[in-house]
């Protein structure tokens, strides 16, 4: 992957600029309308400055990392959700709230040349830990088609990618660090998945498991605890109920990402927006 171009790195300048011009005249746009609705006595602060604007950034592309590529029939992205650097997220998969996906250690300027999301990374250079001229050592993180990210999980790629596949289900605070999941699997509630792990397809990582380094779990085993262990087989039903599992969140995500363009509001049979007094 090689260094940002000078477009690119004019473009980034440009925007930046932009957009901190745009943050000081939305300031001075919220103080003058507080000095025009704010009754001014003797004594008082000259403006009473009250800013109820949100600051979070929900997609963060850095110049030199890359930036996050979406697909456009992705389920939903909760707002308040954050993907950083080289994050790639496939059609019919869901981030929900407060999840971080955080690939900010790679080379991967070309990012900002496609709009296409990649299911895998690019090739790595095996030397790439021993070089002085760049601490960037890690990968991008890629999200396969029709995968949940629920709520509070830690994805990042630090050392190497982190690659989810196809229709799995990760389960609420679930940490992920430079590993690799398979398609349909189920990764448990609060369960950790340390660097070089590979799940592969159809496994099931229980609640609070953790994985160490660079274990292998094999198609259709269950494993838990600290550390975590194979305990059996998955049955056939079992297996099955993975897939179950994946396909139920792309109608959860839906509901959401409705709402969300609704602002939030839902839409009585009137059509008319449900105030909080009526909600109760």
């Amino acid at each position: 992957m090689g260094p940002p171009t000078i477009v690119q790195r004019f473009r980034q300048t440009l925007g930046r600029a932009l957009r901190e011009t745009g943050q000081a005249l939305d300031r001075l746009g919220i103080k003058g309308h507080q000095l025009a609705v704010t009754k001014q006595t003797i004594g008082d602060e000259p403006v009473i400055y009250e800013d109820h604007l949100s600051r979070h950034r929900h997609q963060m592309p850095l110049l030199r990392r890359g930036r996050p590529v979406i697909s456009e029939d992705v389920a939903f992205l909760a707002p308040c959700s954050t993907l950083i650097g080289s994050v790639h997220v496939g059609a019919g998969s869901s981030i929900f709230y407060k999840s971080i996906l955080r690939a900010d250690n790679c080379d991967n300027a070309e990012s900002f040349n496609t709009d296409e999301p990649k299911s895998e990374g690019w090739e790595l250079d095996p030397e790439r830990h021993t070089r002085q001229h760049t601490q960037a050592i890690g990968g991008g993180i890629f999200i396969g088609e029709n995968t949940n990210i629920q709520d509070g999980c830690i994805i990042d790629a630090v050392t190497g990618h982190t690659q989810i596949g196809n229709g799995v289900t990760v389960g609420h605070m679930a940490s992920i660090h430079s590993a690799t999941v398979h398609d349909n699997c189920l990764i448990g509630m609060g369960s950790l998945l340390q660097e070089g792990v590979v799940v592969k397809e159809e496994a099931f990582i229980a609640a609070g498991a953790v994985i160490p380094k660079d274990t292998v779990v094999e198609e259709g085993e269950l494993w838990a605890g600290k550390p975590a262990r194979k305990l059996r087989d998955l049955t056939p039903d079992e297996r099955e109920k993975l897939h179950y599992q994946a396909n139920e969140y792309i109608g959860v995500a839906g509901t959401h990402k409705d709402v969300m363009e609704l602002g939030g509001n839902l839409l009585l049979e009137d059509g008319s927006e449900a105030t909080e007094k009526q909600a109760s």
